[in-house]
């Protein structure tokens, strides 16, 4: 596997703000004759949780080696988190998008099969990249000459809205005091008939991002006529990753006991799912 870092300001010469800063990790299964030489892989970026406050290593480097063992070329970004705020979080998220459909054939991916997953208020930044891809704040600041709508989006107990059962931090980091933009940053009021296609999934005793959020964007996925599915295990913590070992230390070995037995399933779930919105290994 070829595996390498990339500073997305330096690459596409963006100036970056104080305090904000990110890079892109790519992980790129090696060429074998073997297999397929001339082989274009589906592309899976990974944006990991953390609040907006930091990026959690639980979501970004074993979800990444995951998606590679179904055959995805994966990449994982490290993206600007508080006291750095919007758009910068979104505007890193569109200069991944783009660096992937401009370097797709030496990447070895499919430009036209790249998918995105994001996990708690790193599934909110997913679920902008998802419906807010053209964000006018964005283009103020880079103009992006390829599109940077994924082919489909997966939201992994994702922080959707601000009112109510709602995790106010996310919102608190990303936008400071503004309460006009947390109000319309809330993915379901952004998502609209372009929006990417989504797989949304959750746990029903997810004590920091409530089950209400995945229900209120599935919803809104619904009513705006774009294609999605939808699973809410029993139970499970907020933050279970991938459900297995890999992520949690001895001390989570109760969480992982505790939960819905199938939740470690997700991952195979969401690859069918892609494959039905034309994501796949040919």
């Amino acid at each position: 596997m070829n595996c390498f870092t990339v500073d997305l300001y330096d690459y596409f010469g963006v100036k970056k703000p104080e305090n904000c800063g990110c890079k892109l990790t790519c992980y790129i299964k090696a060429v074998s004759r073997e297999v397929d030489a001339n082989r274009k892989s589906p592309a899976m970026l990974v944006i990991p949780g953390g609040g907006y406050g930091f990026c959690s290593f639980r979501e970004a480097e074993p979800v990444a080696l995951s998606y590679v063992n179904y055959g995805f070329n994966a990449f994982v970004l490290d993206y600007s988190v508080s006291p750095c705020r919007f758009p910068y979080p979104l505007l890193e998220a569109v200069l991944a998008m783009n660096y992937l459909r401009k370097n797709a054939d030496e990447l070895r991916i499919d430009a036209n099969m790249i998918a995105a997953v994001g996990f708690s208020a790193g599934g909110h930044l997913c679920g902008m990249l998802g419906s807010y891809y053209d964000s006018p704040e964005v283009k103020k600041i880079f103009k992006s000459d390829v599109s940077a709508r994924p082919n489909a989006v997966i939201l992994s107990y994702p922080v959707i809205i601000y009112r109510g059962k709602a995790h106010k931090g996310s919102f608190d980091n990303l936008c400071g005091t503004d309460e006009e933009l947390k109000d319309r940053l809330q993915i379901d009021k952004l998502v609209n008939s372009a929006s990417s296609p989504a797989f949304i999934w959750a746990t029903y005793t997810d004590g920091a991002v409530p089950v209400k959020n995945s229900l209120a964007v599935a919803d809104a996925y619904e009513e705006a006529g774009v294609p999605f599915a939808i699973h809410v295990w029993g139970k499970g913590v907020h933050g279970i990753s991938l459900d297995n070992m890999n992520v949690y230390g001895q001390g989570g070995k109760n969480m992982i006991t505790e939960a819905s037995k199938s939740l470690p399933k997700w991952v195979k779930l969401s690859v069918e799912w892609l494959e039905e919105q034309g994501v796949y290994v040919k």
